[in-house]
């Protein structure tokens, strides 16, 4: 299980809970934020994400996060610093779709900037929200959220290569997300990989059998010639 580290001299608290978009909401000046995801075939989500701005003295750690108490075992929050910008890094790792609602909603009125859900439908995955950057100046944001499924996707508001989702959020503007993945191709795909291996271990069989009744039948052969 992963625990939560957190360096004692973070001692200021932003009081949201997805570290994405904590500075988004409250803050105007240099914002870092960036989000990798990946979702599973058992239909759990991994990730991490980053929440950082570019320091404004030594004494600045950037913005600092909280997580619900009861997600604690889950997430590994660090400190992030990075080309000039500090704040936080969060990481988790096999999270229900439920689980994962709980860290984003949070308990702050900033959350009303950000919306991120993650659901399943039978064998379809959606992937919906939205991300409010209108109060982020133009060229102080360096934003991006990227989502990998484990199959392909159907359809999506963001760009797609292979199975990954990518926006880049602009400043000015609210982005609207959307991703839909279908799993059930998973089962058909394992259901074929199973099926080339139970062929390939018959025709295995079916050679080896062949080579040892060749044998046998050329042994047969020479003693007879005695």
């Amino acid at each position: 299980m992963l625990s939560v580290r957190v360096a004692r001299p973070f001692a200021r608290i932003a009081g949201l809970s997805l570290a994405l978009l904590a500075a988004l909401a409250v803050l105007t000046g240099c914002v870092r934020a960036r989000a990798d995801l990946t979702v599973s075939g058992d239909y759990k989500v991994s990730g991490t994400m980053i929440a950082a701005t570019v320091a404004t003295s030594p004494d600045d750690h950037g913005p600092q996060l909280s997580i619900p108490s009861d997600l604690g075992e889950q997430v590994v929050v660090q400190p992030y610093a990075a080309d000039g910008y500090v704040g936080t890094q969060l990481s988790f790792a096999s999270m229900d779709f439920d689980q994962f609602t709980t860290l984003v909603g949070g308990s702050s009125a900033a959350s009303s900037n950000y919306q991120l859900l993650l659901r399943r439908v039978g064998d379809l995955v959606y992937f919906t929200g939205s991300i409010d950057l209108r109060t982020v100046p133009a060229d102080h944001s360096d934003v991006e959220l990227k989502i990998t499924f484990p199959a392909g996707v159907s359809s999506t508001t963001g760009e797609v290569e292979d199975q990954t989702v990518t926006w880049q959020p602009k400043p000015g503007s609210i982005t609207s997300l959307s991703a839909t993945s279908d799993l059930s191709t998973l089962a058909t795909a394992a259901w074929m990989r199973w099926s080339v291996l139970i062929g390939a271990l018959l025709v295995g069989t079916v050679l080896v059998v062949s080579v040892l009744a060749l044998r046998a039948h050329r042994r047969s052969l020479r003693v007879r010639r005695r």
